[in-house]
Formats: C-alpha cells, sequence, structure tokens
C-alpha cells in the first residue's frame, strides 16, 4: 500500500511540474510573438513612410 500512495505522489509531482515547464514556455513564446510583432510594425511604418513620400508624376 505503502508503494502505491508513494507512486501517486510522484505522479502527482511530475504532473505539476510538467505544468509549470508548459506555462514557462507558453509565456516566453509569447513575450517573443509580442517583441517579433512590435518590430514587424516598426518595419511597416518605416516602409509606409518610404511610400507615401514617393513623388507620382502627372500625365
Amino acid at each position: 500500500m505503502k508503494n502505491m500512495i508513494d507512486f501517486i505522489k510522484d505522479e502527482r509531482g511530475d504532473f505539476i511540474q510538467n505544468g509549470l515547464w508548459i506555462i514557462i514556455v507558453v509565456l516566453l513564446v509569447a513575450g517573443a510573438s509580442l517583441a517579433f510583432a512590435g518590430s514587424l510594425k516598426t518595419k511597416f511604418n518605416g516602409i509606409k513612410g518610404s511610400v507615401d513620400n514617393v513623388q507620382v508624376p502627372q500625365i
């Protein structure tokens, strides 16, 4: 019986530990995605500014 209780405790601890690792990875991926999206927004705003300044000749 003691072995059965120890097995259940070990499984529960592994489950919690794996859950915490998953949460950490998800938060890191979300942070990296937000940083990447911010850099893309800056890049596209720069391109928009360049395109807006193009002079189109009158025909």
